[in-house]
């Protein structure tokens, strides 16, 4: 009998210090990155920050919010918010595709808005992300919702 009892006290101590070592695990694994966006409340103030300017649409059709944000001498972003609809607008230094994007589309067309090199990444239903890049800089649009060719077109074109 207290061998019963001492195999049992023992096993709940060997499980107890299982999940004890196990949590602390998790703590070690568990590291916080800081958001490097900063939100701000004009695209002037996000310019002053990013260290360059962006020129893009003050209002979208459509889309009743305006989120404004920048990451220190990297990027602008301007999000048009409306229910779960949105509307990214981004421009940042280099030339990489900053549209955050990863989806996969079956239209991928490449169309020359005015001076621009476009890629246009959709499916039937319309396109959801455009990029480009020009001079020094990469552009993106990103919609939740499908765009038309002819709107998106517009978007890209005010955008500079």
């Amino acid at each position: 009998m207290l061998k019963s009892i001492i195999l049992i006290i023992s096993s709940v101590m060997v499980l107890l210090s299982g999940c004890s070592c196990e949590n602390n695990v998790r703590e070690v694994n568990r590291a916080m990155v800081p958001n490097p966006f900063v939100s701000v409340d004009s695209v002037e103030r996000a310019a002053e920050g990013a260290g360059f300017v962006f020129y893009c649409p003050s209002e979208v059709e459509g889309y009743s919010k305006k989120e404004i944000s920048y990451i220190k001498n990297k990027l602008i972003q301007v999000v048009f918010r409306d229910g779960n609809k949105s509307i990214l607008l981004r421009k940042a230094k280099g030339t990489d595709d900053i549209s955050g994007d990863y989806n996969k589309y079956n239209n991928i067309d490449n169309q020359q808005v005015k001076e621009y090199s476009v890629t246009m990444k959709g499916r039937g239903d319309g396109y959801y992300v455009s990029s480009w890049s020009y001079g020094c800089f990469s552009f993106a649009v990103t919609s939740s919702s499908p765009l038309s060719a002819e709107y998106m077109k517009t978007l890209i074109t005010s955008m500079h």
